[in-house]
């Protein structure tokens, strides 16, 4: 099969190692992940800063820019603390994005049960009916700590009369969020972000301002009650949209379930345009820094060592300590070999019993040697000493 391919195909097959593979299968996944992370609006200035630093980067080795090369050697790592000190509210919500996503969350068995579906809908129709303003936050598996301010920590059973004492317009916390978790509140008074994407609040107050505000931050549904207009309205995933009773009901119980959010924008957790383009990108790379076909010659010093010499039986001076290895093979073959872990290691033990001459090929006792490079020439090719009794001369 292999035969009637054109020659440049078979060599691109017979040099790519699994190992090849892995490096682009590797580098896709980490620049699918920094594609979708940079997507997000708050690490949209990170994407551009990084962009323009590796486009420069690139224009500097391109142009062989001297000094702009240098000042990226020396200065990587002041580069880099800049970068995570410029940025670090950024690159923190990336990793809890990347915490909470389905790779290391599995999802529980049994949702939050039906009842507390019911509360909730009879509670927030019953408040639209009778226009008493209500702010409610389910999170989801982003953590909110540093997306919300004060509160007071409650820790109750939720019911019907208890949501409906907290949101009455005479109660001290009725301004503030109602935060949900494990079928209980956890706090109320609670202070969220508010959007500045005043276009799609379309002349809705500060509360639903606070409801999309922390739905353009992390993944939580917030539904919230407009005591003008007595709607229901949905934030989730920077969007809002209002809904009656039997759409509330319906769209908790797909969020309690793990669904996604039945309206407003959806944004799938795997993109296969972005997919796509982390490969190609990956490969790109790989055939632009590892890929070389040709092939170029280096020659190194290494040691002689002789391991395990017999107890009572030393080798005789003069000999050899060290060998002329010359090597070839494609420039990435090169970056994987140590040479300072490079060797001749001769087995003693093994040959010299009744032995006074052993001699061994230097070629194969090489170690630490990457298959993918070929010995064109080793010096000396034969390895011969003289063993004689410790005390003769």
């Amino acid at each position: 099969m292999l035969d009637s391919m054109p020659q440049h195909v078979r060599e691109l097959i017979e040099r790519v190692r699994f190992a090849d593979l892995l490096d682009v299968a590797i580098v896709s996944i980490l620049l699918y992940v920094v594609i979708v992370w940079l997507r997000q609006k708050a690490s949209r200035s990170l994407g551009i800063v990084a962009v323009g630093l590796v486009v420069l980067f690139g224009l500097a080795q391109w142009f062989d820019l001297y000094l702009t090369t240098l000042a990226y050697q020396y200065g990587s790592i002041a580069i880099l603390i800049t970068f995570v000190v410029i940025f670090q509210s950024d690159i923190r919500y990336g990793f809890e994005k990347l915490a909470a996503s389905q790779f290391f969350l599995r999802s529980s068995v049994s949702g939050p049960s039906e009842k507390l579906t019911g509360t909730l809908t009879e509670a927030i129709t019953f408040m639209a009916r009778q226009r008493i303003g209500a702010l409610v936050v389910i999170p989801n598996r982003e953590p909110l700590g540093r997306h919300i301010r004060g509160g007071v920590d409650v820790d109750a059973k939720i019911s019907l009369p208890l949501l409906l004492s907290i949101f009455h317009p005479k109660s001290p916390g009725h301004d503030g969020a109602v935060l949900i978790e494990r079928e209980r509140i956890a706090m109320l008074g609670v202070h969220l972000p508010l959007s500045k994407q005043v276009e799609k609040l379309h002349g809705s107050g500060t509360r639903h301002a606070a409801a999309l505000g922390l739905a353009e931050c992390c993944d939580a549904m917030v539904v919230a009650v407009s005591e003008e207009r007595g709607t229901i309205t949905i934030a989730k995933d920077g969007e809002m949209q209002i809904v009656d009773p039997t759409q509330l009901a319906d769209r908790l119980r797909a969020y309690f379930k793990g669904g996604r959010f039945a309206g407003g924008k959806r944004r799938p957790r795997y993109h296969g345009l972005t997919l796509l383009v982390s490969i190609a990108t990956a490969t790109m790379l790989w055939f632009t820094f590892a890929y070389n076909t040709d092939t170029i010659q280096r020659t190194f010093v290494i040691p002689i060592e002789y391991r395990n010499v017999p107890e009572g039986w030393e080798i005789a001076e003069p000999k050899p300590t060290f060998a002329e290895l010359t090597l070839s093979g494609p420039e990435p073959a090169f970056n994987l070999l140590k040479p300072a872990s490079a060797v001749v290691s001769l087995e003693v033990k093994s040959i010299a019993k009744g032995t006074r001459f052993p001699q061994w090929e230097s070629e194969s006792n090489l170690k630490n040697i990457p298959s993918e490079l070929s010995v064109e020439q080793i010096e000396p090719r034969q390895v011969i000493v003289s063993l004689r009794k410790k005390g003769e001369q």
